[in-house]
């Protein structure tokens, strides 16, 4: 499917289209260059038709979210970008449970929860992120994750279109699932417990400061780099290694935590991503495997 019955797709469903998007304005590093071609809904209703056309047409894309954990490389990109955000997502209460659209903020939905008294999301208080992100990734924080609430997802799938599946039917691992193989996520259903609604405020608000304290989450971030190996801390390791506020050019490490990558200003994706590799050498070579957490395109 060549960019121009892309540009048509676009225009017949009323969608934002560019060829020229740079995806450093979308990403909360600040780093990416422009993709084949950038496409973005207005509304749910258009992301089915464009995501099943685009299949069928055999168009390599990628879809974008929230952008709080990804670094894109600079200059022209060989596949496009589907753009799912601001399309109008609720969130559907009924008792304990909640049917989410995938492109609702996560603290939104955290904050939310934790207001009507129910558990499972109170340690994700200033977590950024879409819900959508956080359920492919399976975000967490202080003890919970979100696969410890999730009891279904909304899918697009190729050949199908929207369809509702279990939660049992995925796999769900330490900041990983495989969710996305089967299509775009477009929602999901969270089932939580009742608690003491003052107790879940109160850790709500410790695991927030705790974060704005510790996390540099007002510089241009894309939050942890690495995921924490078993039963050790990717930030320590780092810190020990020398990379606690090490700098190539305008990217570093944060001087606040080790594993936060700051864009200063400027910086390139070869800077960032090659400070983020020799980082990974050096603690390979001190016997330590650090796998990245934050996603890569390139």
């Amino acid at each position: 499917m060549d960019v121009e019955r892309i540009a048509d797709l676009a225009k017949g469903l009323d969608c934002f289209f560019s060829r020229t998007e740079p995806l450093a304005r979308h990403l909360s590093l600040g780093i990416g260059g422009a993709p084949a071609f950038y496409l973005r809904p207005r509304a749910w209703h258009q992301a089915e038709g464009i995501f099943l056309a685009l299949w069928e047409g055999n168009a390599e894309f990628r879809v974008l979210g929230g952008g709080s954990n990804l670094m894109a490389a600079d200059g022209p990109l060989s596949f496009g970008v589907v753009h799912l955000a601001r399309l109008g997502g609720h969130m559907r209460w009924e008792g304990n449970s909640v049917e989410a659209d995938a492109d609702v903020p996560m603290p939104a939905l955290a904050g939310e929860s934790v207001r009507r008294g129910l558990g499972g999301l109170e340690g994700m208080g200033g977590i950024p992120g879409t819900v959508g992100g956080a359920v492919v990734m399976n975000a967490g924080a202080f003890g919970n994750d979100i696969s410890g609430v999730l009891a279904g997802v909304a899918l697009i799938e190729p050949g199908r279109g929207m369809t509702w599946r279990p939660a049992s039917d995925f796999a769900f691992a330490y900041r990983g699932s495989d969710v996305a193989r089967a299509g775009v996520l477009a929602g999901c259903r969270l089932t939580f417990t009742p608690e003491d609604p003052r107790k879940l405020r109160a850790r709500f608000e410790e695991a927030k400061a705790s974060r704005d304290t510790t996390q540099p989450w007002r510089s241009a971030t894309a939050g942890s780099v690495f995921k924490n190996p078993p039963g050790k801390a990717a930030g320590r390791i780092l810190d020990e290694l020398g990379y606690k506020g090490k700098r190539r050019g305008a990217a570093g490490f944060s001087a606040l935590h080790a594993n936060f990558l700051v864009n200063h200003g400027g910086a390139t994706f070869e800077d960032a991503f090659g400070l983020c590799e020799e980082a990974r050498l050096a603690a390979s070579g001190a016997g330590v495997t650090l796998e990245y957490e934050m996603e890569i395109w390139r």
